[in-house]
């Protein structure tokens, strides 16, 4: 076997987060097409860029551990299955606990585990491990052999850098979805549970109609993230008016001597708050990562995480 220095290892390891996206772009792809009977090409992953680290570092890992039985298509199969798997799983589950959401979930599959792995997708990973070792990986390292190593040196470390800025935006992106997430999701459920107790009362007081706000801003045509900055706003303005609604309920002479009327007021006056200071960049960020991976999940945020991929329905 072939002793790797370190630039050809990490150009391997771009190599096949390419490749990686290429296939995680066709089939969701395919497969949002087959949803909405209308093809249009999306952008995979949780890098702006054409890179999907998650393959990159599966695919060093599998080689790391297969390559010295590359011969025994068997123990390539077992240990690849393994490997690919234990790496999924924990990658997985940090990614979950860190960003509140679930970038890929098995939860529909058969004999699957939390959502992270699954007996089938494991199998197909002893598949893709002998495809990689045996096949896909035999011209990839010719290729990275037979280049200069100061031409590696210098492509390995061009490519880093706009690595690791791209990450950087991207952890930006994924941290403005988990606060919204989570800010969203608190005050909802808080306004929920006030509206469900003065309900009588709430039930009849008159919302404004929302298209009202397309009127005032004359927006006759909006382009695609126009027309998200639009919905951010209709649903800040939505949020907004059911704050005022309890709070004019609890204005009422009547509740004047209630107890807990002023901690609900200041309670209420902070949710709007921080939902004013919710900037339209800052949710337009976290759309971003939504637009790049239309599936992910989250149980606890469920009915927020899906009032947010409503913003980006109906663009032009």
């Amino acid at each position: 076997m072939y002793s790797y220095s370190l630039t050809q290892w990490i150009l391997f390891f771009f190599w096949y987060c390419f490749l990686g996206w290429i296939w995680e772009c066709f089939y969701v792809s395919a497969t949002q097409a087959w949803k909405t009977k209308k093809w249009k090409f999306i952008n995979r992953g949780f890098l702006h860029g054409p890179l999907i680290p998650i393959y990159g570092f599966a695919a060093i890992t599998i080689l790391l551990t297969t390559l010295p039985m590359q011969e025994n298509t068997l123990a390539v199969y077992i240990i690849g299955a393994l490997t690919a798997t234990l790496f999924e799983i924990v990658t997985g589950t940090a990614m979950e606990r860190l960003f509140k959401v679930k970038y890929w979930d098995y939860s529909d599959l058969p004999l699957n585990y939390h959502g992270h792995i699954c007996l089938f997708v494991s199998l197909f990973w002893g598949v893709f491990s002998v495809v990689l070792v045996q096949v896909i990986h035999v011209p990839i390292e010719n290729f990275i052999i037979a280049m200069p190593e100061f031409i590696c040196e210098i492509v390995g470390f061009s490519l880093m850098i706009v690595f690791v800025y791209d990450t950087s935006v991207s952890f930006n992106e994924a941290m403005d979805l988990r606060e919204i997430l989570e800010s969203l999701s608190e005050n909802n459920e808080t306004i929920q549970r006030l509206e469900r107790r003065y309900d009588a009362v709430v039930a009849f007081t008159p919302i404004p109609d929302l298209e009202e706000l397309r009127e005032e801003l004359g927006e006759m045509k909006l382009n695609a993230k126009e027309n998200i900055i639009y919905n951010v706003e209709r649903l800040r303005w939505k949020n907004e008016q059911r704050i005022d609604r309890i709070k004019e309920h609890l204005q009422l002479p009547e509740l004047e001597e209630m107890l807990e009327r002023k901690e609900i007021l200041e309670k209420l006056e902070s949710y709007k708050r921080r939902l004013m200071e919710k900037s339209n960049k800052q949710f337009l960020r976290a759309i971003n990562q939504l637009k790049r991976n239309p599936d992910v999940k989250s149980e606890k945020y469920r009915e927020t995480l899906e009032t947010l991929k409503e913003l980006l329905k109906n663009r032009d």
